[in-house]
């Protein structure tokens, strides 16, 4: 073999070895990470997450009364366990959640409870199992009816932030009604006045309404409601401003004796002549003396 032919396959022979090499190094990479991973996977499942405490707040209670929603509690408890970084939906924290949702009901739900888990042996496993036993048990099937008569009858007695909060404390609980008629339904309940506003502005949700709502009763009413209700704001059916003295009663004294009449005068017990009391006509001192009575006094 030629010296040229033996350079070519020495050549050849060592760009083999060097590709071999690198998918060789590239293998063991993949390999390195996968392993990487598969420790710290086994590592996250060995140490549970940390939790928090929230301050301030506690998980919410049920008692099965019929105000009570039962879609509003489970939401609340969720977000309690969120904030204490739980995890709700890992299986293996099923065993706590459920226990901490017991442990939050009360009076006829946690009798209930007692019943189905102590008497009945029948334990319930995850929270999407708990909502569904509470949802059997104390949400009767006519819910949306008596929620929508509900909202019918709901009515502004008070002031708007009153009204508000039963309207939206009703509203959470319907299911299947549009925009359209959440607004319509809201609309109604309202003063007159603030419904006409409402209606005229045609808003297109019912967060819009509420806060135009809220916006035009307090532009409006509750300035009323102050100038109303401060100290000498009305005298004798007059209007007083605030910082004026009320007007003080009027002297009889100082009033025109001419347009006394004598009726007045009969049933005020007035002279007739001056229109002063304590006297009669016959001796007044400031009628003027006669001719004959002057004689009679010489």
């Amino acid at each position: 073999m030629d010296r040229p032919e033996q350079f070519v396959s020495a050549s050849a022979l060592a760009e083999s070895l060097s590709m071999a090499m690198s998918q060789m190094t590239e293998h063991i990479m993949q390999q390195n990470q996968q392993f990487q991973s598969v420790v710290l996977e086994q590592l996250n499942h060995r140490q549970p997450a940390q939790e928090f405490k929230v301050e301030g707040t506690s998980i919410p209670h049920f008692s099965g009364m019929p105000d009570e929603s039962v879609d509003e509690f489970i939401f609340r408890a969720k977000m309690f366990m969120q904030g204490k970084n739980l995890n709700y939906e890992d299986q293996r924290n099923n065993a706590r959640v459920v226990a901490m949702l017991a442990s939050s009901l009360r009076a006829g739900a946690a009798s209930w409870y007692h019943t189905r888990v102590a008497i009945e042996q029948r334990p319930i496993a995850s929270m999407a199992a708990f909502h569904e036993a509470l949802t059997r048990e104390f949400v009767p099937p006519d819910l949306q009816y008596r929620i929508r008569a509900a909202l019918r009858k709901c009515r502004q007695t008070k002031g708007i932030d009153d009204y508000v909060a039963e309207f939206r404390r009703l509203i959470a609980q319907v299911r299947e009604m549009s925009q359209l008629d959440q607004i319509d339904q809201f609309c109604e309940g309202l003063k007159p006045d603030t419904r006409k506003e409402i209606t005229y502005l045609r808003c297109t949700t019912l967060s819009e309404s509420i806060s135009h709502a809220q916006a035009f009763e307090r532009a409006h009413f509750a300035q009323r409601s102050r100038q109303d209700s401060r100290p000498g704001a009305e005298y004798g059916g007059t209007k007083v401003s605030h910082g004026e003295v009320p007007p003080e009663p009027m002297d009889i004294s100082m009033v025109n004796t001419r347009n006394i009449s004598k009726d007045e005068c009969r049933s005020r017990n007035l002279c007739f002549y001056c229109k002063a009391s304590g006297h009669r006509i016959s001796n007044c001192p400031k009628k003027p003396v006669q001719g004959n009575a002057v004689a009679q006094l010489m």
